[in-house]
């Protein structure tokens, strides 16, 4: 974290930079490994996803989770390997952008073994991948595949048999594009989860926040959200999360668009919404009942607020 402070430098502010250097040290050390793994999300794709991966978990044979770059294709393969009976064995990672290591490919029988870059493997290692699967077809191989490989097939620059054995078994990771209904969610999740690492457990995101998250495209995805977050974190010198803070220019209010009451009490919906899916993802029920309506209105109000 740089900061740049006149001298003699003010406190308040010398302190705020202090606390966000000691938060952006914590977050930088914080390992993925600490949280329990799992694939947030309450629209269709994100439900449909998780039932995917416990029917996945529980076969065998090579795999192939294809997806935009952020969207959670690592993710995915962990929570496989989690599901899987090789779950008490270490997932290994194979580079293909290096020479193959065929003494690697062998932990695939007893263990899971994830391949990224698929499409930069030379024509010798192919062969050598090919072998080894005709040797071992029930292999648990991950493929991560950033939409690459079929493009690869077609020029000519992968092999069509060995993307077959490798495809047998598919699985696609959706865009954040795909499922913006699970967008404040999973910032809400994020912010409390990492808030907490760094003792900034109370940052809230702000109404102008919200709007830019909501605004913007997000090619990076899943990643680029948790990112963004990180930096609000670090950056945030209040109560609330202003949408510098996460790099986001805010929304301009138009003139003719006056913020009225309606958009005060569906603004009021959405985050109560939101509140309750973060804290019961797997219970509706009980969600429904935390709010106090039926379940047939809270199920009303997740499609009116594009929340499934």
């Amino acid at each position: 974290l740089f900061a740049a402070l006149p001298i003699p430098p003010e406190m308040p502010r010398l302190l705020e930079t202090l606390l966000q250097a000691q938060a952006a040290t914590r977050l930088s050390r914080l390992k993925g490994g600490r949280a329990p793994l799992q694939f947030l999300g309450n629209s269709g794709p994100a439900r449909s996803l998780r039932k995917l991966l416990d029917t996945l978990g529980r076969s065998e044979g090579p795999l192939l989770i294809s997806g935009e770059a952020g969207s959670g294709k690592h993710l995915l393969a962990r929570l496989l390997h989690q599901r899987s009976p090789r779950a008490s064995h270490y997932l290994r990672c194979i580079d293909c952008a290096e020479e193959l290591d065929v003494t690697a490919l062998s932990a695939a029988t007893v263990s899971s073994v994830l391949l990224e870059n698929p499409e930069q493997l030379a024509e010798e290692d192919q062969q050598k991948l090919l072998d080894h699967l005709q040797r071992h077809p029930h292999a648990a191989l991950f493929t991560l595949d950033r939409d690459e490989l079929m493009p690869a097939v077609q020029q000519g620059r992968f092999r069509p048999d060995l993307f077959q054995l490798l495809a047998a078994r598919q699985l696609h990771t959706p865009t954040l594009r795909e499922h913006p209904g699970d967008l404040l969610l999973l910032a809400e999740h994020f912010a409390k989860q990492l808030g907490a690492t760094v003792a900034r457990h109370h940052r809230r995101f702000s109404d102008e926040a919200v709007d830019a998250m909501i605004s913007h495209a997000w090619p990076g995805n899943v990643r680029e959200l948790r990112n963004r977050v990180v930096r609000a974190l670090v950056l945030a010198q209040g109560r609330q999360i202003l949408a510098a803070d996460l790099g986001l220019q805010p929304m301009q209010a138009s003139i003719d668009a006056p913020v009225t009451l309606e958009d005060y009490i569906l603004r009021a919906e959405r985050q109560a919404l939101n509140d309750v899916l973060a804290r019961y993802t797997h219970n509706m029920s009980q969600a429904a009942r935390t709010l106090g309506i039926s379940r047939p209105t809270f199920y009303r109000l997740l499609h009116k607020h594009r929340l499934r």
